[in-house]
């Protein structure tokens, strides 16, 4: 028995072997053993038909293995672009947008005269606006990290290789539109500004602007309400309303405006309150006053200037000639409110703090971007 199992051993072994040997041979060009079956064919021609064999009958799995070996093979042939260009068609009908994207980059980055540079860039485009919209990455097959690192990436590498193509201005949007997603403002109106800069005729330009404008908005209530980002805002609007008139970007920078003045109304009404709260009505005043004054237009201008009118009762004590005194500080501007108004818009912090409350809490407008 011991003898019958060592030959059957042997047997194996030289089956084995011989099965092993089918797949290599020697090439004297190389000087050493290959596998025929990772092979190229004898001639990029040869080696494109014999892949797209594979691509026709949609067995993207072997047509992606055949394509990927001419620019290995024959880096120097016109076929070795079409080689990666194919391997990247093949990724996109396996659903990995990623793995095709980065066949597109290695196209345009190693094969710039190419024929299919147009293509590629079009479908890098295409590819990184899906991760922009919420296409996953896949990961060993299954699609689990968000996409908007890569899109992002992407976007950059069109801009860098074909600034002026079709896509370039398209392309510098996006780059602003996902920093604005991403709530990094600064780089958002960088983006922004460049489609304003290096693309002064593309029809982008007023969008651009408005975005510019809009994005200061955002920054102006993302935390802590931004009086200086406010203000910019509102200026940037105004221009593009001179800019652009009548153009769809100018009638919603009006109503732009209009959110951010109710904004700032908001947040002096609600160091109004405070002061009110605190029985501090002289700094009270200051505040519900500027409302009427600044932000009649308001929702607020209304309950401030109520409120203000029942503090000048209380401190006139006959309740006669109030609505006057309310209305004459309205007609008089800034200019009547005393000096003490700077020392109590410096004191703001320092009485919150004391009240343990928090300005970020009292300040904050929690208002969601409009798409």
């Amino acid at each position: 028995m011991k003898k019958l199992s060592a030959f059957l051993i042997v047997l194996m072994f030289l089956g084995y072997a011989a099965e092993v040997r089918a797949y290599w041979v020697w090439s004297p060009d190389l000087g050493k053993w290959v596998n025929p079956k990772k092979s190229a064919k004898d001639t990029p021609e040869e080696q494109y038909d014999w892949a797209m064999q594979f691509y026709n009958n949609k067995d993207w799995d072997r047509a992606v293995e055949e394509f990927e070996k001419l620019p290995v093979a024959f880096p120097a042939s016109r076929l070795a672009a079409e080689g990666v260009y194919y391997t990247g068609l093949c990724w996109e009908e396996k659903k990995d947008l990623a793995k095709a994207a980065d066949n597109y980059q290695q196209l345009i980055n190693t094969y710039p005269y190419s024929d299919r540079i147009k293509d590629a860039i079009k479908r890098e485009f295409d590819i990184a606006n899906q991760f922009a919209a919420g296409t996953k990455v896949k990961v060993v097959g299954m699609p689990v990290l968000p996409g908007t690192d890569k899109a992002l990436e992407l976007y950059k590498h069109i801009v860098k290789n074909a600034p002026f193509g079709t896509y370039g201005d398209q392309t510098q949007f996006q780059i602003g539109e996902l920093y604005k997603a991403m709530g990094d403002f600064q780089e958002a109106q960088r983006a922004y500004q460049q489609v304003v800069d290096d693309y002064p005729n593309s029809p982008l330009v007023s969008k651009a602007k408005y975005q510019i404008a809009y994005v200061s908005m955002l920054a102006s209530n993302h935390s802590v309400y931004d009086e200086k980002q406010a203000e910019r805002a509102i200026e940037e609007f105004q221009g593009l309303k001179k800019d652009y008139p009548g153009n769809q970007e100018s009638v919603e920078a009006d109503e732009s405006i209009r959110i951010i003045r109710n904004e700032k109304a908001q947040v002096t009404f609600n160091t109004a309150k405070f002061y009110d709260k605190q029985r501090r009505y002289k700094s009270a005043k200051i505040y519900y006053r500027e409302i009427t004054e600044r932000y009649g237009d308001t929702p607020l201008a209304e309950p401030a200037k109520k409120r203000l009118t029942e503090i000048l009762d209380r401190e006139d004590g006959s309740g006669q000639g109030t609505v006057s005194k309310v209305a004459d500080g309205v007609g008089g501007g800034m200019a009547g409110i005393s000096a003490s108004a700077g020392k109590a818009v410096g004191s703001v912090k320092n009485a919150i703090s004391g009240a343990g409350e928090s300005i970020g809490s009292i300040f904050h407008i929690n208002r969601k971007p409009a798409s």
